[in-house]
């Protein structure tokens, strides 16, 4: 009688001891730290009842810890991410232009430890990386005009990513690649910029005009001086004794009239009467035969 209560005593404990363990053993933290694909995973140890969690590992994922007492994972992606940043700032024409800076980032495998203890864990980027990344883009972009920001977008891109590189040397940070694009520009700027435009053609049309105008006065001094030495070198040789003799030779001609149309030599007979002696001044011609 008193072995068959034994063992019906033993058979309701054993169950409800067995739950009261399960359940003490979960509320004690019994954990199995899993870490997804793509994410490394930092495992620590937290004491039941005093004391601060420690580190014990990490795990690349798909991976976990198996059954542990008070273990826990915090998992941290490390797969590249595109971070943007919408931005207005005045180029260096002073017009306002607002765009997006677009950047990649991953971090830097093996790193997880590094990322949780140093750079905010899981919000690394907003305490680290976000603030340089927007002043190096707001530096480098407001270095140039406003219209040349748009044609020059992906050199801007690698020089922002090269200085970025360079400061982010030895740290978890990798950047892949920087991008500028959606670039805006108020209507009020663009208005301006046309007028600006029109201006500058404006000039060069005035300069263009300028250029023929002082051309044409150039052509008009040559030409002056060239018929002012010309008229020079005549009337330096225009002596009396030159004109005599082509005014003789014009007598000549006009009493032989050998060479007319009809082949008979009709000779004229020239009287040429001085107007004034002791030179030839203009003499007063009579012809008759």
């Amino acid at each position: 009688m008193k072995k068959s209560r034994f063992w019906l005593v033993l058979a309701l404990l054993v169950p409800l001891g067995t739950t009261f363990l399960g359940i003490t053993i979960d509320q004690l933290g019994g954990t199995n730290p899993y870490t997804p694909p793509g994410h490394e995973g930092y495992v620590s140890h937290q004491p039941l009842m005093m004391g601060h969690r420690g580190f014990v590992g990490t795990q690349t994922g798909p991976a976990s810890t198996g059954w542990q007492w008070r273990q826990f994972v915090t998992n941290i992606d490390m797969r590249p991410q595109n971070y943007s940043e919408s931005m207005q700032i005045f180029s260096r024409d002073n017009l306002e232009v607002s765009f997006e800076a677009h950047a990649r980032i991953q971090l830097v495998d093996g790193s997880v430890q590094d990322v949780i203890e140093r750079y905010s864990g899981d919000t690394w980027y907003t305490n680290n990386v976000q603030r340089p990344y927007r002043t190096a883009v707001r530096e480098i972009v407001r270095q140039h005009d406003a219209f040349e920001i748009k044609n020059r977008s992906e050199d801007l891109g690698r020089e922002i990513q090269e200085r970025l590189t360079g400061e982010y040397e030895g740290t978890p940070f990798e950047f892949i690649s920087v991008s500028i694009g959606n670039i805006n520009y108020p209507q009020r700027v663009e208005a301006q910029v046309v007028a600006n435009l029109a201006a500058e053609q404006r000039r060069q049309r005035m300069g263009v005009q300028r250029e023929i105008a002082e051309a044409q006065a150039r052509i008009r001094e040559i030409r002056a001086g060239g018929e002012a030495e010309a008229q020079h070198i005549e009337q330096a040789t225009l002596t009396p004794l030159y004109v005599q003799h082509e005014a003789a030779e014009l007598y000549s001609a006009l009493a032989d009239e050998t060479n007319d149309d009809d082949g008979t030599a009709n000779a004229d007979v020239i009287v040429v009467v001085p107007t004034h002696a002791g030179r030839a001044g203009v003499p007063r011609i009579y012809t008759g035969r």
